[in-house]
């Protein structure tokens, strides 16, 4: 039985070390020339592993953005986890493990690991149910975008309209 979520994950992590380095673009205006670096962010990638995400800021004075990061493949939009990192969570948590333990084992409090746990099985329901007879893009080359903008649209509506 063809799982999307598994095979999902199981590319994710290398794809996303192998793209941090792509060109930048404006996620509004489309313009390249004005973008300057604007600080970073952290998130978790694999495990406890943290990645920098960086921050942009638009010079273009026509442009309504302010700043924007873009986020490399395994992320979505909105969590600060990995998809990579909500699935092993859940694995865990499958297994038996407690939530402490998970925490403990991740570095990270009670709290957040029983929201990225809850979070994990919505995603992983939503996932298995829309591509129930397809699969998630898995490549650079495929629709990544399409795949997170779906995912907002399905959690996160107010954010994206």
């Amino acid at each position: 039985m063809h799982h999307p979520w598994n095979s999902l994950i199981t590319v994710l992590s290398k794809i996303t070390r192998e793209n941090l380095n792509s060109v930048v673009c404006c996620t509004c205006c489309g313009n390249r020339h004005t973008c300057v670096k604007w600080g970073f962010y952290h998130r978790y990638l694999f495990n406890d592993e943290l990645i920098n995400i960086q921050r942009y800021r638009c010079d273009n004075d026509l442009c309504p953005c302010k700043t924007f990061s873009i986020l490399p493949h395994a992320f979505l939009p909105t969590i600060r986890a990995s998809v990579c990192m909500l699935m092993y969570v859940l694995k865990m948590h499958k297994q038996g493990r407690t939530i402490a333990a998970i925490a403990r084992h991740t570095g990270s409090s009670w709290q957040k690991m029983q929201r990225w746990i809850a979070k994990a099985s919505l995603i992983k329901k939503w996932v298995e149910h829309e591509y129930a007879d397809t699969s998630p893009c898995l490549t650079p080359n495929g629709d990544w975008t399409s795949f997170t903008r779906d995912l907002s649209w399905a959690f996160y509506p107010k954010k994206v309209s």
